[in-house]
């Protein structure tokens, strides 16, 4: 069951006839999945070069993934390892106006 980018009532409709059981195995599917980061939107949500983030992947300062695709990809843990103040990495990326 694919809920990714469905609206409340869509889960709803997806979900209306689902066990109890079925519907834990689906959150706990969902709460233990890891996201994955590119190294461009790291270096983009941190305000660093992407060639910084690749360095400290090379340097094993950050710890990253290469799945069959051939991309770098670096889970949110090993970003939570490389920097505690990880509050910053979720920070609104929206651009603030002049006045």
């Amino acid at each position: 069951m694919d809920l990714i980018g469905k609206s409340l009532e869509q889960i709803e409709v997806a979900t209306r006839n689902k066990r109890r059981q079925e519907l834990l195995e689906i959150i706990y599917s969902l709460a233990t999945f890891e996201p994955m980061y590119k190294p461009d939107e790291i270096a983009r949500r941190r305000r660093m070069s992407i060639g910084k983030v690749k360095d400290l992947i090379r340097k094993g300062v950050l710890r990253a993934h290469k799945p069959l695709d051939n991309a770098l990809r670096v889970p949110l843990s090993a970003i939570r390892d490389w920097d505690k103040e990880t509050a910053v990495f979720f920070a609104n990326q929206t651009e603030e106006k002049p006045d």
